[in-house]
């Protein structure tokens, strides 16, 4: 339930009403009675991930809107990520081909914002997309579409930008709304973790971007990097919720929780459920 960049999202409409006529879920968590093979793998891979990004911090090259930039440079700079964020075409080509995943984001998607972006996605390094109001510019729909061509190792969207783009869902996404959901084609997550207050802070839906971008990097596939992303920014928002007074300081103790967070935290704290497909 992130908030998207200045070009993005307020709060989603609830996108997680599940009963038992329409669909079969199974509650995930580290402190759920019993696990089965592929929930515990699941649950244990989530854990892992992030253990891995903490002790190995990824390169991630980040081309995010001026406005999202300051709070995605925090978080990356909380978890120890080597985040680069310039958008001239002149310079991606190298930040590119340095970097272990990009991040593009089609924030205040300008000319330079543009051309860095197509010249990222050709690296030929793996690069998550971000496609930020594609729903309200149909310009910069079709600009999503041509990098969707590229092959994106994973979409993160929220429901509306999803919608207007429709991917293909072998694509590992990650759908950000009230509760966030997490598919690849053969498989769906949908993550509770959370607070309302994510969305009352500018750029934490670009930063949730950011961290799939590095998680991307670490992890056994794209699928896990996107729940791992998902779970890391929801755990972390409702632990900064506990100490903040308002969306001032909320931010402040986001950067806080996010440092101070390892797999074991996030797997005991998350809640997410696998949804039979």
């Amino acid at each position: 339930m992130p908030a998207e960049e200045l070009d993005g999202d307020g709060p989603c409409a609830p996108l997680c009403a599940v009963t038992a006529r329409s669909r079969a879920f199974t509650m995930l968590s580290a402190d759920a009675a019993h696990l089965d093979g592929a929930t515990g793998s699941l649950v244990g891979a989530v854990a892992d991930a992030v253990d891995r990004l903490r002790a190995r911090p990824p390169r991630i090259h980040a081309l995010m809107a001026p406005v999202a930039q300051p709070l995605g440079a925090n978080i990356a700079a909380a978890l120890g990520i080597d985040v680069s964020m310039t958008v001239h075409p002149d310079d991606v080509a190298g930040m590119a081909a340095g970097s272990d995943c990009i991040l593009v984001n089609l924030g205040m998607l300008d000319p330079d914002r543009r051309a860095g972006s197509l010249c990222a996605a050709k690296s030929g390094r793996p690069f998550v997309l971000d496609p930020v109001k594609v729903d309200r510019a149909p310009g910069r729909l079709a600009f999503a579409r041509e990098l969707m061509a590229l092959g994106p190792v994973a979409l993160k969207a929220n429901h509306a930008e999803m919608r207007a783009l429709q991917p293909n869902r072998a694509v590992a996404s990650l759908e950000t709304g009230a509760c966030d959901v997490v598919r690849d084609g053969a498989r769906r997550v949908e993550i509770m973790s959370g607070t309302p207050m994510l969305a009352r802070v500018i750029a934490t839906g670009c930063a949730t971007g950011l961290l799939v971008s590095a998680l991307v990097a670490v992890s056994e596939d794209a699928f896990t990097a996107c729940v791992a992303a998902a779970a890391l920014m929801g755990v972390a928002g409702e632990m900064a919720e506990e100490k903040a007074a308002g969306p001032g300081t909320f931010a402040a103790h986001l950067i806080d929780a996010v440092a101070a967070l390892d797999g074991a935290a996030v797997a005991r704290r998350m809640a997410i459920r696998e949804v039979a497909t």
